[in-house]
């Protein structure tokens, strides 16, 4: 099993393990399947690229799109939400002009991710105005630093990434939405089909006896908590 940094889903405790609401959901998915195996944590550009050569390997929360659709076999959704561009309120002002964002400032988002493509086509270059990090997190503090003047925030990041903003005197101001994802756990083309099926059920199952609400009701918004008990409420 391979994840990255993201609090509060995924990070390192005190004692360098991994740790996180997703973490121990998918511990707990491990538990009851039998499914025994490790846990590590590293950069999501090498976390990804070990998950496309490697066997008996899973990456997670892996967003699924048309272009890894076939690099993997997957379980979800872990995750649906909401993506936005965010800014500090004293360097872009209460509503910036869309268009004019390109030539006036300077965007952060980590490398491979997937909304790296929505940055590109409102016009952000890296080299110029784009810059690309090794973790998520990092964008937070190129922000308070003033190296950027906006940053792509996901639904669940939210409350923790405006609650940054504001110890530091700052106020975050939203300005563009820009898509829904959801994120999964990509499993290895190797793992058989039958495999693949008791852990979706499983998971599913973890939406419909409360374990996942318990699990993430203290850290995420009821809106993604919803979404993840209608899917399984449909299935």
């Amino acid at each position: 099993m391979l994840t990255e940094h993201n609090p509060p889903g995924e990070y390192l405790n005190a004692q360098g393990e991994v740790a996180g609401v997703t973490a121990e959901l998918i511990r707990i998915l491990q538990q009851r399947l039998n499914e025994p195996g490790t846990m590590q944590l590293m950069p999501w550009g090498r976390a990804l690229n070990i998950a496309r050569s490697a066997e008996n390997t899973a990456l997670f929360e892996t967003v699924r799109t048309a272009e890894r659709e076939p690099w993997f076999k997957w379980v979800g959704p872990l995750k649906h939400y909401q993506i936005s561009l965010y800014g500090l309120k004293e360097r872009i002002g209460d509503a910036p002009e869309l268009n004019a964002l390109p030539r006036h400032y300077t965007a952060c988002n980590y490398r491979n991710s997937a909304t790296v493509d929505e940055l590109k086509r409102l016009g952000f270059s890296e080299g110029e105005n784009l810059i690309l990090t090794s973790r998520s997190g990092d964008c937070l503090e190129m922000l308070l630093l003033g190296r950027a003047d906006l940053t792509v925030v996901s639904e669940p990041s939210l409350p923790s990434f405006t609650a940054n903003v504001e110890r530091s005197g700052s106020q975050l101001v939203l300005v563009k939405y820009l898509t829904e994802r959801k994120r999964y756990l990509a499993f290895s083309r190797d793992i058989a089909d039958q495999r693949i099926a008791r852990w979706q059920q499983a998971l599913e199952q973890s939406y419909r006896d409360g374990t996942m609400r318990k699990l993430y009701q203290p850290v995420y918004a009821e809106a993604i908590i919803q979404r993840l008990e209608d899917f399984a409420a449909q299935q």
